[in-house]
């Protein structure tokens, strides 16, 4: 009984996770034409929602290890507009607002900077697909010298395999400090 009851459970989440749809890490994606839910090894979490055909509209939340110890927190809200797919490959323009909090010296806090750039992807197969998103950082308020991060949350690489139709894993690094990720339809 207790072997049909585990056969049965496993058989119900096996078809729950084909009929998702999938992508990958934190960061937002070119391509992307679903609502997600994602979680990275930095640690941290995203939420990025469908608001029209596309634009995506999400954020994310995080404490990069990676990036500063365990000192840090940081956050973005942002807007993920898919200007152009061709095929295999997406280009969008990323727009947001990210901030770095940091517990152990506030001072040297930015809790609130621009975040301008764009998202790149190509499916090299029907389950591998590369991406970039070139995506600097800058403090607020404007001026000289204010370029201040090459990886805000919303930057990074990945390389991202589709497993099945509702769930992606990758590898790469972005500004969250995820080197692994996974997302998830919600």
């Amino acid at each position: 009984m207790k072997l049909r009851f585990n056969a049965l459970l496993g058989l119900s989440l096996a078809l729950t996770t084909l009929s998702l749809p999938a992508a990958a890490s934190t960061m937002p994606k070119a391509e992307a034409d679903r609502s997600s839910i994602a979680i990275g090894l930095g640690p941290s979490v995203s939420y990025d929602a469908l608001i029209a055909p596309n634009l995506t509209l999400g954020g994310s939340l995080g404490l990069p290890f990676l990036i500063s110890g365990s000192s840090s927190g940081r956050y973005d809200v942002r807007a993920n507009y898919k200007f152009f797919q061709q095929g295999a490959f997406s280009l969008s323009g990323i727009f947001g607002v990210w901030g770095n909090a940091n517990f152990n010296a506030p001072s040297l806090s930015r809790y609130v900077g621009l975040e301008l750039g764009v998202g790149l992807s190509y499916r090299f197969t029907p389950q591998l697909t590369g991406r970039v998103n070139v995506v600097p950082g800058f403090s607020f308020p404007f001026g000289s010298g204010r370029f201040v991060d090459y990886y805000p949350p919303a930057g990074g690489f990945e390389l991202a395999y589709r497993f099945n139709p509702g769930f992606e894993g990758s590898i790469g690094y972005n500004g969250q400090g995820d080197v692994l990720g996974l997302r998830f339809l919600i």
